[in-house]
């Protein structure tokens, strides 16, 4: 008998040693910290459980086979937790995913404040800040970005800024069309040069550290299988875009493909007056919540100013400024002003949250500065920051244009499934939305 529990405990230990030298491997080469951390989660619950079963059969005492079981039970409560607060962590910060991921399960659901490990994922999340030209840049676009203006701090003088190149994003979807229309119409006037870029997202692959054996295979697998989903939305946008450049013949329009790096897509952006993005489609293709919008991820970038298409109204009538607590809310007026967008449209500006000094004085100073330059403006009643959308939809539904600070500022979690964001009503309910 003793033998056979010897010969137990010692199958024990190797393969909890093999597990822990698997896992090991698993951590030196797969591609994220993801899997790094599926790997290393293993070894914790799998590999050292073994370990302290073949000990403590070893030991062959009732104390250190209990002292083993106890051992096992701690590390199935806590190492599975401890795993996912660290994934969850890891995800939140902005660790980049690998190659072989071919969607990320958790856009819309939890805010990435990317860091830009990897700068061609995804843009850099503004800041409130200038730029500080001592600092070494984090990201793949900050010395693109417009500096901050001091004008735009709700000073008089703001000029319109001269509309001589606009940017349409080529990336599908139901309001495509309505977005290369929008595209033709404004530069119709202004005699504006119109792109349209496509392939944003489609840089090629590039090698992300050590492969598991046969991941390389199965990650290029993949990744062509987006590449190609994201090249057929591409086409088809693309033909959208030939169809409403055919239908203004005056209007020097040109299409443009880039399949490149992060870098070099946002130095193509930087020399735009505007950039008009399709509602509804996140940086990489498929439909996404506004916060995670494409739109909202050039916004972020400060490069230029960003007009979101849902539809395409035949005139703008109205135009409503939604104040509240997001960074940069005190700076619409100047950004509408800069932009030189629906000069004639009169303008109201609704108000955020609960009624208070600084966001009156934030809403009076802005309404002084539109008077200024000749704008019809009325300041609408404060509505509350946690009112019910159908609330907000029906001030809203009068307007055919808005400008926000952003698209949503919601971060995920549970009391964000329990409040309405006035953004994310906004943006579902106006046709137009310019992020300044």
């Amino acid at each position: 008998m003793r033998v056979a529990i010897e010969v137990l405990a010692a199958l024990l230990l190797v393969g909890g040693a093999g597990v822990v030298g698997l896992a090991a491997l698993g951590v030196a080469r797969l591609t994220d910290p993801f899997m790094r951390m599926h790997a290393a989660a293993k070894a914790g619950v799998a590999g050292a459980g073994l370990m302290l079963l073949g000990a403590g059969l070893a030991f062959g005492t009732p104390a250190a086979l209990l002292t083993a079981l106890a051992a096992i039970a701690f590390l199935l409560l806590t190492a599975p937790l401890a795993s996912h607060a660290l994934g969850r962590a890891a995800y939140v910060a902005g660790a980049p995913l690998g190659a072989a991921s071919v969607a990320d399960a958790l856009s819309g659901v939890l805010h990435r404040k990317v860091f830009d490990i990897d700068p061609s994922r995804t843009l850099r999340t503004r800041t409130a800040r200038a730029p500080n030209p001592e600092e070494t840049p984090m990201s793949a676009i900050p010395e693109f970005r417009r500096p901050v203006d001091p004008v735009l701090r709700d000073q008089p003088g703001v000029e319109a800024a001269a509309l001589r190149r606009i940017l349409v994003c080529l990336v599908g979807g139901p309001s495509q069309a309505a977005a290369a229309t929008a595209a033709m119409r404004l530069a119709g006037p202004t005699g504006a040069a119109v792109t349209g870029l496509s392939g944003v997202g489609l840089e090629p692959r590039i090698w992300r550290g050590p492969m598991p054996v046969g991941g390389a295979f199965w990650a290029d697998w993949l990744a062509s299988r987006s590449r190609a989903r994201l090249r057929e939305a591409a086409a088809a946008a693309l033909g959208e875009f030939e169809t409403a450049a055919a239908a203004h013949p005056s209007i020097r329009a040109a299409a443009r493909h880039e399949e490149n790096s992060a870098r070099e897509i946002a130095s193509l952006l930087a020399g735009q007056d505007l950039i008009i993005v399709p509602a509804g489609i996140g940086p990489h293709g498929p439909e996404s919540e506004p916060g995670h919008e494409l739109a909202a991820a050039l916004a972020t970038g400060r490069v230029a100013p960003v007009l979101r298409v849902r539809e395409l109204p035949e005139t703008v009538r109205g135009v409503v400024l939604i104040v509240g607590d997001a960074p940069g809310s005190g700076a619409l007026a100047a950004g509408l002003l800069r932009s030189g967008l629906w000069s004639a449209a009169p303008i109201s500006i609704l108000p955020i949250g609960e009624e208070r000094s600084s966001l009156r004085e934030m809403v009076e100073a802005q309404a002084e500065l539109l008077r200024e330059h000749g704008r019809r403006v009325a300041v609408m009643a404060p509505i509350d920051a946690t009112a019910a959308p159908e609330e907000l939809r029906a001030r809203l539904v009068f307007f055919d244009a808005a400008v926000v600070p952003c698209l949503s500022t919601c971060y995920g979690g549970v009391l964000d499934s329990l409040r309405h964001c006035a953004f994310e009503t906004t943006a579902r309910t106006v046709p137009l939305s310019l992020l300044p």
